[in-house]
């Protein structure tokens, strides 16, 4: 029998596994922060933007954009790489078994994400319209800590996969055009997989909303996994076009474990296990929340149900 973390590279390999990958259950997969401050319920993080708590169900929202002036891009103080607080990754790098559990590091906000929070979204737009320079500028910038932090996931806690993260879609399409991504964002992002890839990292991106439309990029780019929304994308014609080119990861929708009952998590995990059976898949819920207990013990029976391959 194959050990979780086995199943699981087997999946990513896009070669039959025993089981349905579920880190969440089978505990495949151990996840170590870089050590900055990207998000907070109340107060500032490590870049300088305010938060504020709405609501325990809703959680925290942006308060205060720190960057106002295009010129002042270059003299903005960007946290260091070099200064991050990688204690607590080491010490579970330390800790876990390797020939168990899989170890990924969390890289935080994407480049689009991180350039919003510390501009303002509508101000970020007119800004590449009006100052083209300065928010390519500001995307180098914050690219050039991401790129840092990777570097020490890798070398220091000895990670074997990175996890990006940005979101870009909407429920039915990108919140840009495609043209700008490529401008803005994907020279950038680019050498954000190319160092992971320096290392040897399975290299993982999360986007929510609909992102069908960029993933011929990520694709061609070196992306291994994708963490898309299924109730956004079409996951059967994403399998079929990229075959062995992306692995999908997630699968059950954070508004049917949010909002659903329990037959209607039992019925995505069901096709979840359908489309994995030769690999390339791996279940999770489609998005971080806290989510009704009987709903996820609903996602973990469906599992036990479905996802057993090899007997």
């Amino acid at each position: 029998m194959a050990s979780p973390r086995e199943n699981l590279l087997a999946a990513l390999r896009h070669e039959e596994p025993e089981w349905l990958p579920c880190p969440m259950f089978d505990g495949s997969l151990v996840v170590v922060s870089h050590g900055l401050v990207e998000h907070c319920l109340e107060g500032m993080d490590s870049w300088g933007v305010v938060w504020v708590l709405r609501d325990e169900r809703s959680g925290s929202f942006p308060k205060f954009h720190p960057l106002r002036d295009p010129e002042a891009i270059d003299d903005y103080p960007f946290p260091s790489p070099e200064r991050a607080d990688l204690r607590e990754a080491l010490r579970i790098a330390r800790e876990a078994d390797r020939r168990v559990v899989l170890l990924a590091g969390d890289n935080g906000w994407g480049l689009f994400e991180r350039a919003w929070l510390l501009v303002g979204m509508e101000r970020l737009f007119v800004w590449s319209y009006r100052y083209p320079d300065a928010v390519k500028r500001l995307i180098e910038r914050i690219a050039e800590v991401k790129v840092g932090l990777t570097r020490r996931l890798a070398e220091e806690a000895g990670v074997e996969m990175v996890l990006y993260g940005d979101d870009w879609g909407m429920n039915d399409r990108l919140l840009f055009p495609v043209r700008w991504w490529r401008e803005f964002i994907k020279p950038w992002q680019a050498k954000l997989y190319k160092v992971a890839k320096q290392y040897g990292l399975i290299v993982y991106q999360h986007s929510d909303g609909r992102v069908e439309d960029l993933l011929p990029d990520l694709a061609e780019m070196g992306v291994d996994v994708v963490n898309i929304q299924p109730e956004c994308n079409n996951w059967p014609k994403v399998k079929r076009v990229f075959a062995r080119r992306l692995a999908l990861w997630g699968g059950v929708s954070a508004r049917t474990l949010d909002l659903g009952t329990p037959a209607y998590v039992d019925r995505e995990v069901k096709a979840v296990a359908e489309l994995g059976r030769e690999g390339g898949v791996v279940l999770a819920p489609g998005h971080s929340m806290k989510f009704p207990p009987e709903n996820l013990n609903a996602m973990k029976q469906a599992w036990l149900k479905y996802g057993r391959y090899k007997r």
